[in-house]
């Protein structure tokens, strides 16, 4: 019928593994075109390549007058042609399956195989990894083991040690106690003998004393005459100190404010400097935006947060304007700076080549940078 014929291209037509197959049912479909040409079936459908199908009118006509008689025989023949064919493919397309299904299974073995086997081997090497581990502990047993007999052992000898030392200390102590009793003794003699002389000395200290006393007094005596004398050269003395140190006061209160007004005068012209630098406007991103956000009620912290949350388009910017106000701060500190020395630039020149042949010299870079500055030194006062 219409309908099988159709379904069966179609199964054909879809499996890729069966190309034998597709060419077996277009020769069977190519004979049984005129039963499908009876029977109204389209041609475009099935995919067939009759091309008696596209002739005229006339040529259909033609066929129809000769053909008249000969209608059943052929309809009964195409039929039977058509059932063998499709018979046939079925067989095939059994076939087909079967093949696939038994590749499946095989395939699907294979898989089970394989995964007992990686199984296999994972249960292996966990065993491998659990003696493995077990041979690890009794090795950091045996480890622990050693350890605690040589810690026992050095306090054993620690202990054995410290008894020796404590011995040798008491009888230090025992030698230096008879040596201690013995100083004493002599310390005793001494004593004696000191006292002895002491009240000879005494003696012979009272008739100095008495012989002082007289002399004492007479040069008392004296002592107050002078005395009188030396106040009175005192207060001229003084009144002469007294002018000398107003005008010495009033010298150093000159000098003082001199030292003031030179310090302010340097401040001040430090201060000029520094404004004039600080013209230049900030030299970073974060300070430029800062600057510019200046007493808008936000504290550092939010600043800083607001900075960080810029986009680049933003940062851009302010990265820009700071690299600019840089360049101009660097061209205000040059234009700032005292021209370089005669000896500095003497040394800029020279002191390279002396450092690389000071270096050959000695390895260590300290001793080589004397040596160079010594060198340079004597050449540029051999230059002058």
């Amino acid at each position: 019928s219409k309908a099988t014929v159709s379904v069966l291209y179609c199964f054909l037509h879809h499996t890729t593994k069966m190309n034998s197959l597709r060419v077996a049912t277009r020769t069977t479909l190519r004979a049984f075109a005129p039963l499908a040409r009876v029977t109204g079936l389209d041609l475009m459908q099935v995919r067939t390549k009759v091309t008696a199908a596209k002739k005229g009118k006339a040529a259909k006509k033609a066929v129809k007058k000769v053909a008249a008689p000969k209608k059943a025989v052929k309809k009964v023949a195409a039929k039977k042609t058509v059932k063998k064919a499709v018979k046939k493919v079925a067989v095939k397309a059994k076939a087909a399956k079967k093949a696939v299904a038994k590749k499946a299974a095989v395939a699907t073995k294979k898989a089970a195989v394989a995964k007992k086997r990686v199984a296999v081997a994972k249960k292996v090497a966990a065993k491998k990894d659990k003696i493995a581990a077990k041979k690890a502990a009794v090795a950091a047993k045996k480890a622990k083991a050693a350890a605690i007999r040589q810690r026992a052992a050095e306090r054993a000898r620690a202990k054995k040690a410290a008894a020796a030392k404590k011995r040798a200390a008491l009888k230090a102590k025992a030698a230096k106690a008879k040596e201690a009793a013995a100083k004493k003794k002599a310390v005793a003699a001494k004593r004696k003998e000191a006292a002895k002389v002491k009240a000879l000395k005494v003696k012979k200290i009272a008739a100095k004393k008495r012989a002082a006393a007289a002399k004492k007094n007479a040069a008392l005596k004296a002592k107050a005459a002078r005395a009188r004398i030396a106040k009175k050269n005192a207060v001229l003395k003084l009144k002469a100190a007294k002018v000398k140190l107003a005008q010495k006061n009033a010298a150093a209160k000159a000098k003082v404010q001199a030292a003031k007004a030179k310090v302010a005068a340097k401040k001040a012209d430090v201060k000029v400097k520094k404004d004039k630098i600080k013209s230049s406007g900030p030299v970073t991103a974060q300070t430029l935006f800062m600057q510019q956000n200046k007493g808008k009620g936000m504290g550092l912290k939010q600043m800083h947060e607001k900075f960080n949350a810029l986009g680049a388009a933003e940062k851009k910017a302010l990265v820009d304007q700071a690299k600019k106000n840089l360049a101009k701060r660097n061209e205000i500190k040059q234009s700032m700076k005292k021209p370089a020395s005669k000896y500095a630039l003497f040394v800029k020149k020279n002191f390279p080549a002396a450092y690389q042949s000071a270096l050959k010299q000695t390895k260590d870079r300290k001793e080589a940078f004397r040596l160079a500055t010594k060198a340079v030194s004597a050449q540029y006062k051999q230059s002058q």
